[in-house]
């Protein structure tokens, strides 16, 4: 890739940035006449294909612009709008080599572009040809990101194995051992090939309506990737979500789950959003429909749109705050506490966070004050002032018990 010095793009140059934006919508037009007109692959797209494509090229455009005027290389986390495009492309039978020459009319339209505003100031000719380099290295990048991105959806549309993986999904959901024959084939072919095999679920779903679903399986895959077996394990985009059913290893579960939340924020930097919900570790393919229904569990808690719940991160005392959907536990934590509470979330939750260091610390206020970085005094005040809001006494466990459990109702949506 070519690099772009500050040199590169001399102030006499400016006047060619000023003018590619002003020509901008000129040049997109000219890209989709001409792509429209010469390659098959385009010709046969419909109006929203169409206004697809524009939207993107039209972005490409901005990038590049964007990348001139900063005097910098364009890199790929400066176009992440480009994969899901190229998996829409690639899913609607386009080929690469019709992709790839768009790219090329690209290139050609913003270079006649260029050439034609340095005929219009003889004096500033070189300043514009100065970005020749920085512009084919723009290009590379482009290409090799629809070179990636195409390859990527082509592996997860055009596997053999697609249609036999959903199959077997299907089979382990509903409790199914593999028989022996293909569906045998397909268990060992994901790391599957033992009733005692160690299994974690995911589960991931859309964190925003109108998600594209033609990212779920490409999704599914790279979640799938991110396992690190010799394999590639089960993943399947199935009715709106998809679904992994990963080996676990025995020595380092916490290192799997690393791996799937690196891929996750790799998928959110291209703009697929997904909420993830992930299991605990079941003993053998039977467990897999208990996984799958913690897995959903921990999904439909995610809070926050596109993040991770793994419930093997989470304490006893959490999961069964997580279980408490029907709200009556909060109904059952007397009222001066729940007033207590929801008026200490009104003012920054300092008084909350002071009780849950101080239980953290085994009810040690000198250590709950190194924990919050004050002194103990200050801790002293604050628990106190509980203690005359709610009644309760600080030095005794039940008590501590129900001001924590009741903290951690509210925050996780199960207050009344």
């Amino acid at each position: 890739m070519s690099s772009m010095s500050p040199s590169a793009s001399p102030p006499a140059a400016e006047w060619v940035l000023h003018g590619l934006t002003r020509r901008r919508d000129a040049c997109v037009a000219r890209v989709i006449g001409d792509t429209v007109a010469t390659i098959e692959g385009y010709a046969r797209l419909d109006a929203d294909e169409l206004a697809d494509v524009t939207e993107h090229v039209a972005k490409g455009f901005d990038a590049i612009v964007r990348a001139i005027a900063e005097r910098r290389e364009l890199g790929e986390d400066d176009i992440p709008f480009l994969w899901p495009h190229i998996h829409r492309r690639a899913a609607a039978g386009v080929p690469e080599g019709d992709m790839l020459a768009v790219v090329r009319i690209f290139q050609r339209v913003l270079w006649d572009t260029i050439l034609e505003l340095a005929e219009e100031r003889d004096e500033d000719r070189d300043a514009a040809l100065t970005l020749t380099r920085p512009l084919l290295g723009y290009i590379d990048v482009l290409s090799d990101t629809v070179n990636k991105a195409y390859l990527e959806a082509g592996g997860a549309i055009a596997s053999h194995a697609v249609q036999a993986r959903a199959e077997l999904l299907e089979l382990l959901l509903a409790g199914t051992p593999p028989a022996p024959g293909a569906t045998l084939n397909a268990a060992r072919a994901v790391g599957l090939s033992t009733a005692a095999q160690q299994v974690l679920v995911v589960v991931g779903r859309p964190a925003a309506p109108g998600t594209d679903a033609a990212e779920l399986p490409i999704a599914a895959r790279l979640l799938a990737r991110a396992a690190g077996h010799a394999v590639e394990p089960l993943a399947v985009a199935r009715d709106g979500e998809l679904v992994a059913v990963l080996p676990a290893p025995r020595a380092e579960p916490d290192g799997l789950v690393a791996r799937i939340e690196a891929a996750h924020a790799r998928l959110a930097k291209r703009g697929v959003r997904l909420s993830l919900g992930i299991s605990t570790i079941h003993e053998g393919t039977g467990a897999v429909p208990a996984a799958y229904a913690e897995a959903c569990l921990a999904v439909e808690q995610v809070r926050d749109g596109a993040d991770v719940l793994a419930l093997g991160s989470l304490d006893v005392h959490d999961y069964l705050i997580l279980r408490a959907g029907d709200r009556t536990a909060w109904r059952l934590v007397p009222a001066a506490v729940r007033g207590f509470i929801a008026a200490d979330a009104g003012q920054g939750s300092v008084l909350a966070e002071t009780l849950l260091a101080y239980a953290a610390c085994d009810l040690s206020v000198k250590l709950a004050g190194a924990r919050l970085y004050v002194h103990p005094n200050t801790v002293h005040y604050r628990l106190a002032k509980i203690e005359a809001q709610t009644g309760l006494d600080v030095r005794r466990l039940r008590d501590v018990q129900l001001l924590t459990t009741a903290i951690r109702l509210h925050r996780g949506g199960h207050a009344s």
